[in-house]
């Protein structure tokens, strides 16, 4: 037991101080982070350093996503998510649906799989990744934003920039419960043959888990805000906040709802209430940091993981695959961003409580084009699969090839596509 220990150990520092290494090193090559440390995890694999290293569901789903889900929950602001409802809502759902069967449907008659199967494979690969998406926006910050509006004649501080931002994170982190439902769905249509009692009671359980989560989420947020009050020292107050995010998961699995929709509305009631009615000052600079911190080292870690657990020789072989597999990835994204921007601008124009929001001109469509990658939430479902499905272990090497392609040359892409952009994304 105490080797076993020690092994774990030794296996974190010499992965932290491999982190360190990328960190440094992507400040000289200008390659963003989360790009850099999925090549120097497939470096590392070329070696076997770590032979018996694997990521499991259960490790990116209970140790990764509370608190970098929270972290990113918790930075929302109430206002520039209401303002932007309707793009992030529209493209969570809408989609999200017609990008996963868009890209399975392509996918079998192209490459001639089974459609049941295609569908299972669109479901996985749909939504976007919010881990992968806010460590490259972090690069990516717009700066003057304010000055930058009224020039532009918006005298009142709504921010452009801010609200892209907001859609595209705002999106990555609210299409887990479509994406969810539309894997539970094909999921149960590999194994069962009444598709339409399916989809029916597919449809019932969304609604279940996404309001379920979000009014567990709210009530959990409510609740840790009145705990707050009774605090009076700001270590202890960062301890129950962060706390909040493994909380919500542990009550959402035996509730059974969206743990990801619990976080998210969790965190975005403590920063938007919580924060502002009952913690100190010094809970209020310091809690970012120490959270930002958090995620920084989780998110470094996971990028490793995924390097290392990518198989690139196997890839290389199915290489003309891969190129139909990207080429399809990318396609199906840009047809459900550029398909549905007419009706969002047209709602947005019919009704004056959207008005305020982003209206989606070419500049943001390729933003959220580039920005969609996907990442580890396709490597986690992948995982989940059952060891009996059909083509399983083809579907999570396809899965790796995605991500891979997506962390690497796509960020780096989206990396260069937004700072040189960036300052020209006002509506």
């Amino acid at each position: 037991m105490e080797s076993a220990s020690s092994e774990i150990v030794m296996t974190a520092i010499i992965l932290l101080s491999i982190a360190m290494f990328g960190g440094i090193l992507t400040n000289y090559l200008k390659i963003p982070y989360a790009s850099m440390l999925v090549l120097i995890g497939l470096a590392v694999s070329l070696f076997h350093i770590f032979p018996h290293l694997r990521i499991t569901p259960a490790i990116i789903y209970y140790v990764f996503l509370p608190v970098i889900i929270m972290e990113g929950a918790v930075k929302f602001k109430i206002e520039t998510l209401k303002e932007n409802l309707l793009p992030i809502s529209v493209y969570a759902i809408f989609g999200t649906v017609i990008s996963a069967v868009l890209f399975g449907t392509a996918l079998h008659y192209l490459l001639n799989l089974p459609l049941k199967q295609s569908l299972l494979f669109g479901a996985i690969i749909s939504p976007t990744d919010p881990l992968s998406i806010m460590a490259l926006l972090k690069n990516n910050k717009g700066e003057n934003g304010g000055d930058a509006n009224r020039e532009n004649g918006n005298e009142s501080g709504y921010k452009p920039k801010e609200g892209i931002r907001t859609v595209l994170e705002g999106e990555s982190l609210f299409n887990d419960g479509i994406s969810l439902v539309l894997y539970e769905l094909f999921l149960t249509i590999n194994f069962h043959e009444n598709p339409f009692l399916t989809i029916g009671v597919s449809s019932l359980r969304f609604l279940y888990t996404f309001l379920g989560g979000a009014i567990l989420g709210i009530a959990l947020g409510f609740l840790i805000s009145l705990i707050l009050s009774f605090a009076y020292d700001y270590l202890t107050e960062i301890m129950i906040s962060i706390l909040l995010a493994y909380i919500s998961i542990i009550a959402a699995y035996y509730i059974g709802v969206s743990f990801i929709i619990t976080i998210i509305f969790s965190g975005i009631i403590l920063a938007n209430y919580g924060f502002k009615k009952t913690v100190s000052s010094r809970t209020i600079q310091i809690f970012p940091i120490v959270i930002e911190f958090l995620a920084f080292v989780l998110n470094s870690l996971i990028f490793l993981l995924i390097g290392i657990e990518i198989n690139l020789f196997k890839i290389l072989n199915f290489w003309l695959v891969s190129v139909v597999l990207i080429v399809l990835a990318l396609f199906s994204r840009g047809f459900s961003i550029y398909i549905l921007a007419p009706l969002i601008n047209f709602t947005r124009q019919k009704f004056e409580i959207f008005l305020k929001g982003v209206a989606m001109n070419n500049t943001y469509k390729n933003f959220m084009i580039f920005g969609g990658l996907r990442g580890v939430l396709s490597i986690a479902m992948a995982l989940s699969l059952p060891l009996h499905l059909k083509m399983r272990s083809e579907i999570i090497t396809y899965v790796f090839i995605i991500v891979l392609f997506s962390l690497t040359v796509q960020g780096i892409i989206f990396d260069l596509y937004a700072k040189k952009r960036i300052g020209q994304l006002i509506s």
